[in-house]
């Protein structure tokens, strides 16, 4: 069977072949056969729906505006950004990214010891969260994000056939679940491909699976979160799929800073190599798996775990550049032409969280700040693009804005067992003039990326529009 694997490097071959021939797998191939997996829906573009959307709505009148003597940018952005006076013009506008953290409750007790959750009761039930993915996803069904504490702790009622995956995916929406893996048994592996789940964010902080499990809070975590990756690349191979693609949650701080190169090693000996014998090898879907996300160390409480100025200066020039080099020997042993080999920051350009977005700023003054917990504050834009095309629902059906606002919990725009989530964003659309606010200063940093280039698409247009008038006249 070892053909099974034989897109994987011989090493992770063989891990793949010692775990299938394991009772565990074998107890889960000894019910129903395999069934063929479902594809994911596609993932909305947010980058460029937010702005295509606002467009469509404000556009005619920023060009009246125009055409009437109007040319200042900043006037005719605010215009072209109008939400409220977009939102004017029908109910079903659309709702491009849902967040649910599902349940606050986790697997691993005691906690990953740099967990900041605030705990809360989950009140909203099984239907209820059916109902609201129901509700968002027409007309334009959302990217979903299933997140806790440990999502998977619901059981069939996440990942079975009349679950929430299958649920949203019959809805069309493309499903990301962030999980600790520990959970994934070859029942559950198996049962993720098949409903056509479409990622899965894993975390993981180091290559060393004792300073991996220090960082976890409690021995054996590492090795169960390894093997739940690998149970998945299984279930993988025997469907036939190349989904979910695993991507990986980094959180990086004092302990694991400078092992990031050795991460990055161990996760490109894991990956698969290829899903067919033809074509071009980075246009392959495989190429693509275990992207990584860096997420620098945030919380009050995580202050001794925070790395220092020069630390984070290290960081970004020498452990960056050592990561490049590991990059680099991987697409050669790969058989990457030379002609098609990106440099890693090009590869994953939203990875690395100074390099993935204009700050503003020097990186020394950079690395000061992020010495102090504030990573993002002057990369944001002077306004929020993108909140009423998104939401994020907590276990008690409480709604915010974003993860970020979700984590730091100023007042929610209301709850969903209360009002529906549309509601919510229209009757606090008056907020809107107070973004960027406080908790939106150590966002994990996508959304912040997301709304910088939404911004730019926005000013792209206003300027096209004022040169097409400017030629007109002349």
């Amino acid at each position: 069977m070892i053909s099974l694997f034989k897109h994987y490097q011989p090493a992770q071959q063989g891990r793949l072949q010692e775990l299938f021939d394991s009772p565990a797998w074998r107890e889960a191939l000894g019910g129903d056969p395999l069934t063929e997996a479902k594809l994911p829906p596609a993932i909305p573009a947010q980058m460029s729906a937010a702005a295509r959307f606002l467009k469509e709505w404000n556009g005619a009148r920023v060009q009246a505006l125009i055409g009437e003597g109007e040319h200042d940018e900043e006037a005719l952005l605010r215009a072209l950004a109008d939400w409220p006076a977009a939102l004017a013009g029908g109910d079903d506008f659309p709702i491009l990214f849902l967040g649910l953290a599902l349940t606050l409750d986790c697997s691993f007790s005691p906690r990953c010891i740099y967990c900041n959750q605030q705990h809360l009761p989950a009140t909203v039930t099984l239907e209820e969260w059916k109902a609201l993915l129901a509700e968002v996803a027409l007309p334009t069904p959302p990217y979903l994000y299933l997140t806790g504490g440990e999502p998977l702790l619901l059981g069939e009622a996440l990942w079975g056939d009349d679950g929430i995956i299958a649920e949203a995916v019959r809805l069309g929406c493309a499903v990301n679940i962030n999980t600790n893996a520990a959970l994934i048994t070859p029942r559950v592996a198996v049962q993720l491909v098949k409903i056509g789940t479409a990622k899965l964010h894993i975390s993981l902080d180091c290559a060393d699976l004792r300073e991996q499990d220090a960082l976890f809070g409690a021995p054996g975590r590492a090795e169960a979160v390894w093997q739940g990756i690998h149970n998945v690349q299984i279930a993988r191979a025997l469907l036939g799929a190349v989904h979910p693609q695993i991507h990986i949650n980094c959180v990086l701080n004092k302990r694991n800073l400078f092992q990031f190169p050795a991460l990055l090693r161990a996760l490109l000996e894991t990956r698969q190599m290829r899903s067919t014998e033809e074509g071009k090898l980075t246009d392959d879907p495989v190429f693509r798996d275990f992207p990584f996300h860096l997420i620098p160390i945030g919380g009050a409480d995580n202050t001794p775990l925070r790395p220092s100025a020069e630390e984070w200066k290290r960081f970004y020039t020498e452990t960056w550049e050592e990561a490049e080099e590991v990059w680099r020997t991987y697409l050669a042993q790969i058989g990457v032409p030379e002609d098609d080999r990106k440099a890693l920051s090009a590869h994953l350009p939203y990875a690395n969280p100074w390099l993935r977005v204009d700050h503003r700023i020097s990186l020394d003054e950079y690395c000061a700040k992020a010495a102090e917990g504030v990573y993002w504050q002057d990369a944001l834009s002077d306004r929020c693009y993108l909140a009423p095309s998104q939401g994020y629902v907590l276990p008690d059906g409480s709604q915010h804005w974003c993860g970020a606002h979700a984590i730091r919990r100023p007042e929610p725009l209301g709850n969903i067992r209360e009002a529906s989530f549309r509601v919510n964003i229209r009757r606090s659309l008056d907020k809107l003039d107070t973004l960027p606010g406080s908790a939106c200063a150590n966002c994990a940093g996508a959304t912040c990326v997301i709304n910088r280039t939404v911004e730019g698409e926005l000013r792209k247009q206003v300027d096209e529009w004022v040169q097409v008038k400017g030629s007109v006249e002349s």
